[in-house]
């Protein structure tokens, strides 16, 4: 009974680091605006003007150091 009560802890925990973990790297796949969805969103306002020659423009500029 005691060695259940360990598992279930642990599965609990590792569910809560994997939601963190994706909040931070992949806010999108859990519901959360990122700033490609923004940026997308921003393209879809009356007016925008969208640049159809990058199929990659939507995404988030990487931040090289």
């Amino acid at each position: 009974m005691e060695i259940a009560v360990y598992i279930v802890g642990f599965l609990v925990f590792a569910g809560f680091a994997g939601y963190f973990y994706l909040m931070i790297r992949h806010p999108e796949w859990v519901g959360i605006t990122g700033t490609s969805a923004k940026k997308t969103l921003k393209e879809h306002e009356e007016g925008a003007k969208v640049d159809d020659s990058d199929p990659f423009s939507s995404l988030p500029p990487k931040n090289n150091p």
